[in-house]
């Protein structure tokens, strides 16, 4: 199995340059992985006519895509919604959280903590699937960003006492381009859907109806993603496929 890790939006920035943070892993099956890869370049070749183009989140998850579903943008994300995030393979997980502005950037020798729980989410993905000797694949950020958090990585695996219980994650991180990985560029899409669904209150129930079909995609996405997160309890603990901590969560 591998594991592929997003962070939309950043939580080192000053809340109101980005309110909304969401950490999110898709775990494809190792079986599937040539399909899904195959499928999201034929999708780049069909609809948007270039199959080495990189579309961010941000291209995708607007209201002007979603707004106008009869764009060329748009019929390439229902598509990848479809088969490729909704395959029958893939299992999602995702820790959404409110900026509070008061996060510290950790050094070689912390984890961060929304990355802690997206690990444990992921291990609880392999329990349920009968796999070992899983691959955490993240989207590069900075050669010092990715060197801090690769060493944090394993000395949390190694040296925590909470880390015992995740043995089935291999120790050794890859740090890989988006632009060149499909399982990257899925994770950012689904990590985009779900921060905006949250950023626009759909989670409350209290959004404003009349905003053409945007928030009505957003809604039919997350559900999507939802229906194929993980519900599991592990050492006591429930993990929750999606989870949205209290207002004072911090990384």
């Amino acid at each position: 199995m591998l594991a592929f890790i997003d962070v939309a939006g950043d939580p080192y920035s000053k809340p109101q340059n980005s309110p909304w943070i969401a950490i999110h892993a898709i775990c494809i099956r190792k079986r599937s992985i040539y399909d899904i890869t195959a499928q999201l370049h034929r999708f780049k070749r069909d609809i948007l006519l270039n199959e080495h183009k990189e579309l961010k989140s941000t291209d995708l998850i607007n209201r002007s895509t979603l707004n106008n579903l009869h764009l060329d943008k748009a019929k390439f994300l229902e598509q990848v919604v479809a088969q490729c995030i909704d395959h029958c393979d893939c299992k999602h997980a995702a820790i959404v959280f409110q900026n509070s502005g008061n996060n510290q950037k950790s050094d070689d020798t912390r984890l961060p903590k929304h990355y802690i729980d997206i690990l444990w989410r992921i291990e609880a993905i392999a329990r349920e699937w009968h796999v070992q000797d899983v691959v955490v694949v993240i989207d590069n950020n900075a050669r010092k960003t990715d060197r801090n958090l690769a060493f944090a990585f394993n000395n949390y695996i190694y040296r925590s006492n909470g880390a015992t219980e995740l043995n089935n994650i291999l120790p050794v991180p890859i740090f890989a381009d988006s632009e060149t990985t499909a399982g990257l560029q899925l994770a950012d899409i689904s990590a985009g859907i779900i921060r905006n669904y949250y950023a626009n209150n759909l989670h409350t129930g209290n959004a404003v109806p009349s905003d053409g079909t945007y928030r009505q995609k957003l809604t039919e996405y997350f559900n999507f993603i939802k229906a194929r997160s993980i519900n599991r309890r592990i050492s006591g603990f429930n993990v929750t496929g999606i989870y949205f901590p209290s207002d004072d969560y911090r990384v």
